[in-house]
């Protein structure tokens, strides 16, 4: 199994690095003899990784950045290793205050000792290796996975959304898109899994119309449990500042990027404040992506709104149960998911949800979730003063009520069980 965007990510654990993090813990228990590798693009090779070490213990939330404890070929102790990379980081500090040539020099050493320590992993024809995202945008990588592709090694990808190819507008413009990696690698995959209908029809349009082989393409369920020993109420200043208790607010959750579709809210607040509707307060739980600059500019400068949004960055899962539970529901104003875990996680917790009527979003929880055009203020605005009026909000809440929560341990099975028909 490749983790390699999981070991390297900095800050709470969301979106697909969570699903990664579900994955790898179940696979590790039930599967015993599987290989965690990661990436290491100067061997131009996946090599084997201790997925406990390099995750530190600290669970769902945090990991330290950059470290992944590599399975080394040495006989050194990994506390006398770690002991030798910290003094000769300490004196790359101090060199490079007196030379910054030759810190660079030490530092391109280190390196090279380092490299000599991982284990390249060693993979026969018949194995399968299981891609849960993908170094898409390192040609390198996508070459390493054919090669072993053609070695008889059998690859399995996880499609989480064809997004870039369906909305290019809402997504960082590179050299190397996820299209030339899905160009290469679903085709020549064994089994590719979408994380939902959705996606997976968007998918094989997609081939088709560029003429590609379809591969085998099955769906399979994300996990929606939120599992904490205690929710706690948030500690970021910002959400003090907002003097909230708890039942006095709406709440968004998901990254704050441009398919997301935040400024929404903004257009939403205006147009409720020019016919003089008073809103609850919106608190907004995500990390801050790209292409919004100019959205969460207008949400924080605006006089006349700018109060009504609380932003938080780095809620824990702790503080996210805290706040799904104080919640008076939820809103996802996507233009596009290729799942949509609030949602679901907003169900789950028996908080009533509503969202957008496109893409994947339909179809988590039919009969249970109000939708509205994403390209609509007056349709959201219509569908929150809906669901503020107390008998509407009342009649949600026993409606949520009868949702089933689908486990991550059910989402892990299904994988497993793909996989061994392989």
């Amino acid at each position: 199994m490749d983790v390699t965007q999981l070991v390297h990510w900095s800050g709470r654990i969301t979106g697909i690095p969570r699903v990664m993090l579900e994955l790898a813990i179940r696979l590790q228990k039930e599967q015993p003899d599987t290989v965690f590798v990661s990436w290491v693009k100067e061997v131009g090779e996946v090599c084997e990784i201790n997925l406990d070490a390099s995750l530190e213990g600290k669970g769902p939330n945090y990991i330290r950045e950059n470290h992944v404890a590599a399975m080394p070929t040495t006989t050194a102790t990994p506390s006398l290793m770690h002991h030798a990379k910290r003094v000769v980081k300490a004196g790359l500090k101090r060199g490079a205050r007196i030379s910054p040539g030759l810190a660079a020099k030490m530092e391109s050493r280190l390196i090279a000792a380092h490299l000599q320590n991982v284990k390249r992993a060693s993979m026969q024809a018949g194995d399968i290796i299981f891609v849960p995202w993908g170094e898409w945008w390192d040609p390198n990588f996508t070459a390493c996975l054919m090669r072993h592709k053609e070695s008889g090694v059998k690859l399995v990808q996880i499609i989480h959304d064809v997004g870039p190819t369906v909305w290019p507008q809402f997504f960082e413009q590179v050299k190397v898109t996820p299209e030339s990696y899905n160009s290469q690698i679903v085709p020549a995959a064994d089994l590719v899994l979408a994380v939902s209908n959705n996606t997976k029809k968007e998918l094989i349009q997609w081939l088709k119309a560029q003429k590609l082989h379809v591969p085998k393409v099955e769906v399979f369920r994300l996990g929606d449990e939120l599992k904490v020993a205690k929710a706690e109420k948030p500690k970021e200043p910002r959400f003090a500042e907002s003097k909230l208790k708890g039942g006095d607010y709406l709440m968004a959750v998901g990254t704050i990027e441009a398919k997301k579709n935040h400024m929404l809210f903004y257009y939403v607040y205006k147009l409720a404040a020019s016919r003089g509707i008073e809103l609850p307060k919106l608190v907004i739980v995500g990390r801050r992506g790209w292409l919004t600059e100019q959205a969460y500019a207008l949400m924080t400068l605006d006089p006349e709104v700018k109060d009504k949004f609380v932003f938080l960055h780095n809620a824990s899962d702790e503080e996210l149960s805290w706040l799904y539970d104080h919640c008076l529901f939820t809103v996802l104003a996507s233009f596009h998911e290729g799942w949509g875990i609030p949602i679901a996680e907003s169900l789950g917790r028996q908080v009533p949800c509503i969202s957008s009527n496109t893409s994947s979003m339909v179809e988590i929880a039919e009969g249970l979730v109000e939708h509205f055009s994403p390209s609509s203020p007056d349709e959201c605005l219509a569908l929150i003063q809906k669901m503020l009026k107390p008998k509407e909000l009342e009649a949600a809440r026993k409606l949520v009520k009868t949702y089933k929560n689908h486990t991550w341990d059910a989402s892990a099975e299904q994988v497993m069980t793909m996989m061994k028909e392989l």
